[in-house]
């Protein structure tokens, strides 16, 4: 009789503690109890008490383990974890009903709810979730990619009850640089709901808004993190959830607005990364396919966008490639002249050229050497002038332009002298007379300087 009662207190421990040591260590002791009480009463030998012991202790770790682990995001999913302390078990209640299940639901509706894998951390787990610190650690555990954490407690205030919530999230992303990374906390902070008082007679109205709220901050975050991590296209497919989200709620709640006034920078981000790829991917290939994304990405830039220096430079180079729109090109370059950078200049001169305006170009080309250039931007001109020639070959000019980039800017001097001797051997019927005679001083001052010691082999 005693060690009925005693098992049946240390089964109902177990119940109502399973998730804390104590749980485990109280189910142990009471199924070791009834194993004891059964095992003597079949009168087993001794190797069946031992090994029944060892299978039942090993079970029970195992299962405790598993089932008080934090579950994890499904494979291919964007895990978004809600982690929630509640200051009794019917505040708890309100919460589950009104807040994390409207968000569930939010979330998991529009273009990108199949994405989502979303998750609610128990209560024993989420007691012990207090700081940054503890987020990412949960966060690692989840193996997700969002994270609200926080308390809802009640509270009186002029005699009325609130729900007074205090809220906090993290996002995950791969590596980005450190300045961009607190760009994104920044933003964060800034559109989260911190703290929220909502009377208790109108929760929950008040615990749907809130979910609205938290889902279009989540998703534009979650948005930025996936564009810095190079995944662009779920980063657009979430921000147009959020647009599509925003026309639906009329007023001019704060962070509302400043959403509807920051997604279109997001857009230009998104429209001006694809077109520099179609750009890379024209170097690379050559493919006419490259040059219509380049000119589609571009179009769908706003106007408010259309200054801007990237924007003037790609629409310069589309122009060029798209048809040979020369004096349209020119036209996007000479809008540049305010930004101190040698891009713009290049182009310039490459334009120039092309017009057989050599003085012009060599003009821009001298301003070009005097700044510190990337080795990268040097290979793109060079390869872009290669390629022209290759693809026009009666624009032998450039080879004259390829002998002052050598010379004067990139110092392969025995380069610029092959460069300037196919320019003066191309030159038909008088053409480029004062070009070919700087041509032929030029050639030598260059070998003056190599016999001098000063130039660089091949």
């Amino acid at each position: 009789m005693s060690s009925s009662w005693e098992g049946s207190s240390l089964l109902d421990l177990a119940q109502r503690q399973w998730h804390r040591p104590i749980g485990l260590l109280s189910i142990i002791i009471a199924l070791l109890v009834l194993e004891t009480y059964l095992l003597n009463t079949a009168k087993a030998p001794f190797n069946i008490f031992a090994f029944s012991y060892i299978g039942t202790i090993l079970i029970l770790i195992l299962l405790w383990y598993y089932t008080n682990r934090p579950p994890r995001t499904q494979k291919g999913k964007v895990g978004f974890v809600v982690c929630i302390q509640c200051s009794d078990e019917q505040e708890e209640k309100v919460v589950r009903e009104d807040f994390i299940r409207t968000l569930r639901g939010v979330l998991k509706a529009g273009q990108v709810g199949r994405t989502f894998h979303f998750i609610e951390i128990p209560k024993h787990v989420s007691e012990s979730i207090n700081d940054i610190d503890d987020a990412y650690s949960l966060m690692s555990k989840t193996r997700s990619h969002f994270l609200i954490f926080g308390r809802v407690r009640r509270r009186k205030l002029d005699g009325k009850e609130y729900h007074i919530i205090d809220l906090d999230g993290v996002v995950s992303h791969k590596p980005i640089p450190k300045e961009t990374s607190a760009k994104l906390s920044k933003e964060f902070a800034e559109l989260l709901p911190r703290r929220l008082q909502i009377p208790k007679e109108n929760d929950l109205l008040s615990f749907k808004f809130t979910s609205d709220w938290t889902e279009c901050v989540a998703k534009y975050i979650i948005g930025i993190a996936s564009f810095c991590s190079s995944d662009i296209d779920y980063a657009e497919r979430l921000y147009t959830d959020v647009h599509q989200k925003l026309e639906s709620f009329s007023g001019d709640f704060p962070v509302f607005a400043k959403l509807r006034e920051r997604l279109p920078k997001r857009f230009y981000e998104i429209h001006i990364s694809r077109a520099k790829a179609s750009l890379k991917q024209w170097r690379e290939t050559k493919e006419k396919q490259a040059i219509t994304q380049l000119a589609l990405n571009l179009n769908k830039i706003p106007d408010e966008y259309s200054k801007n220096y990237e924007v003037l430079l790609l629409r310069s180079v589309e122009a060029f490639l798209n048809g040979r729109r020369i004096e349209e090109a020119i036209g996007y370059v000479k809008k540049c002249k305010q930004f101190d950078d040698p891009i713009w200049h290049f182009n310039l001169a490459f334009l120039k050229a092309y017009k057989d305006d050599l003085k012009a170009s060599i003009r821009e080309y001298r301003k070009c050497a005097d700044y510190d250039i990337s080795p990268i931007t040097l290979s793109e001109v060079e390869d872009f002038m290669v390629w022209i020639l290759k693809e026009e070959p009666d624009k032998y000019q450039y080879y004259y332009c390829l002998g002052f980039f050598n010379w004067k800017i990139k110092g392969d001097l025995y380069q610029a002298l092959d460069d300037f001797k196919e320019f003066i051997n191309r030159i038909r019927d008088g053409k480029f007379a004062k070009e070919k005679r700087l041509a032929s001083d030029w050639m030598v001052e260059i070998d003056t300087k190599i016999k001098g010691g000063r130039g660089s082999p091949p």
